[in-house]
């Protein structure tokens, strides 16, 4: 029952202060406190219970486990804020709740059983879930005791978490104790509070991440100096590294390497289309510490007129992601779709993978795109224009992030290219919110219509490059022809910073089958869960999460102006068989 501030219970009622009686001093804080209370052990259940609900991709353990882990422990941290701000009001008005202690000790009790009850439950739901998102992608679904050592590894995270965060709250009252000496108490407060922020911030970036990324350079620098397996020079002048080719095979580092062995060559071609073919281009200039951005693009560019590039039908400028790589399907669709009349140039840029060098360093990406884009325009434009060749550009990841940061807009992107090919673009970048925010009314943002189709398309599937998401015929598709491929399940393309606070228009319109109708909008939790689907967005089938596979070679058809609605398979299956993976 309730009563006035000053108001007497009665000597002989034996009660117990729940919420509002002041607590001596010291006895807990706003995040961590010596003991678990009961209005955290909410917001952690609440939070927590959110943390199981499915995302995108089947989860591991450890997906699991880093969910469950960080959202417990805010969770705990909302519960004790809400519990601190409705002490401070019952504070302020002389409100005081009590409860006869037997009584209390009941609603303890049932509380406890209520939410040992809602976990559970959330635990089976969440396996049941896992279970249908596997279906939903073709692929295996993890075994439950992974879903159940997921769980108890999210536990220990949350008691680690709870345990630095004492530390820390230890630590300011240090600080707060010793500046009480010499400074106010409010601003000793402040001070202390400052100083463990500071030096939160310094471990955290100036130490811990520093010496992350150093050591994973360096990683990354020494697997940049190994062959891939089953790789050699390969002996043809149209190909760097290669009879003739001023860039040495040791200096296209690993994945330049395979760049320039794999692939088809001319008797491939002939015998898959039963066509004559020429000898495909590839070009590649590898990342050296003795050259610049600039020098790099220029020794692609010796390349091309090293190999009579610039005479071929069709010229590819093909920004790779992280460590120079280039997902095959790219370079070889173009080959099979031309019969070998065309050309590949590509440069190294960072021996980084893709999400360290996205998070540590993007623009290197961007700054890397426009200087060879720029550089090889420039050449083809110093040509007589009836021996131009058609030049394209095209990307994966952060490679289509870059790629897309050549263009000011989509005016100027029409204006320079005969076309384009983007798949998997993070949506962070500037052109891809451009033309996904200026999309025709009743287009869903996962597949964008954009003046009628009549130059750029965006596909989830193949029928998206001729007709929109729900069927209905798109226009002419006229040259130039772009096309950006993402599907409904990449978390690379549908995460973004803002999923912190605002629900995404693609999750709220629901327009595609492939992710689960149980997924809901939760801040922190969304933005958590897609986050930790991205390590694992490759290992999935092709045509789900971040693969990009067999749907390019149709794609690839239509941005060079052939039906891509026509029989492939042959090509296909082809670049099925000779595809390597290292």
């Amino acid at each position: 029952m309730a009563h006035a501030a000053g108001d007497d219970p009665g000597p002989n009622s034996a009660t117990h202060d729940l919420v509002v009686v002041p607590r001596p001093p010291g006895a807990g804080d706003l995040l961590v406190t010596a003991r678990l209370r009961w209005p955290g052990l909410l917001g952690a259940t609440v939070l927590g219970l959110s943390a199981l609900s499915p995302s995108f991709l089947p989860r591991t353990w450890w997906m699991t486990a880093f969910n469950l882990g960080l959202s417990l422990t805010l969770g705990y941290g909302l519960g004790l804020a809400l519990a601190w701000l409705l002490r401070l009001f019952a504070r302020s008005t002389g409100l005081v709740v009590q409860m006869r202690a037997g009584a209390a000790r009941w609603v303890r009790l049932v509380l406890a059983l209520v939410l040992a009850l809602l976990l559970l439950d959330g635990v089976r739901r969440s396996i049941v879930l896992q279970d249908d998102i596997a279906r939903r992608l073709r692929a295996a679904p993890y075994p439950t005791t992974d879903h159940l050592l997921g769980i108890v590894a999210g536990l220990v995270l949350f008691g680690a978490l709870l345990l630095l965060f004492r530390s820390l709250r230890a630590l300011f009252r240090l600080f707060r104790r010793t500046s009480r000496r010499f400074l106010p108490g409010l601003v000793s407060g402040v001070v202390s509070l400052v100083l463990v922020v500071w030096l939160v911030v310094f471990v955290s970036n100036d130490v811990l991440f520093a010496r992350f990324v150093e050591s994973a350079s360096r990683k990354a620098t020494e697997v940049n100096a190994e062959t891939p397996p089953g790789r050699v020079p390969p002996t043809e002048s149209t190909r760097s590294g290669g009879t003739g080719s001023p860039e040495t095979w040791e200096s296209l580092g690993r994945q330049g390497q395979g760049v320039v062995a794999d692939g088809p060559r001319r008797a491939r071609i002939e015998e898959v289309t039963h066509r004559p073919a020429k000898e495909p281009i590839r070009v590649y200039a590898g990342k050296r510490g003795d050259r610049s951005l600039e020098e790099t693009a220029d020794a692609v560019v010796v390349e091309l007129e090293r190999t009579h590039a610039f005479d071929r039908s069709v010229l590819v400028v093909m920004m790779p992601a992280g460590e120079g790589w280039i997902p095959e399907w790219h370079p070889s669709s173009v080959e099979f779709l031309t019969q070998g009349d065309s050309a590949i140039a590509s440069m190294q840029y960072t021996y980084l993978p893709s999400a360290l060098a996205y998070v540590t360093d993007k623009s290197t990406a961007e700054q890397a795109a426009q200087v060879l884009f720029g550089k090889v325009e420039a050449a083809v434009h110093r040509r007589p224009p009836g021996r131009r060749p058609k030049l394209y550009i095209a990307g994966e990841s952060l490679g289509a992030y870059g790629g897309q940061a050549v263009f000011t807009d989509k005016d100027d992107l029409l204006r320079r290219v005969d076309g384009a090919m983007w798949t998997g673009t993070p949506r962070m970048s500037r052109l891809w919110q451009e033309l996904t925010t200026q999309r025709q009314p009743g287009s869903p943002e996962i597949a964008p219509v954009i003046d009628d189709g009549h130059h750029i398309r965006f596909v989830t599937e193949r029928q998206n490059s001729v007709n929109d998401f729900y069927g209905r015929p798109l226009g002419e598709w006229r040259a130039p022809r772009v096309a950006l491929a993402q599907n409904p399940t990449d978390p690379i393309v549908w995460w973004s910073p803002d999923l912190l606070w605002r629900e995404p228009d693609w999750l709220r319109e629901r327009a595609s089958t492939r992710v689960t109708s149980a997924m809901r909008w939760m801040p922190w939790v969304t933005f958590s869960q897609i986050a930790s689907d991205m390590p694992r967005s490759v290992d999935v089938p092709g045509g789900e999460g971040h693969r990009y596979q067999e749907d390019l070679v149709p794609l690839w058809a239509g941005v060079l102006g052939k039906d891509p609605m026509a029989d492939y398979r042959s090509i296909q299956e082809a670049m099925r068989a000779d595809y390597h993976v290292f």
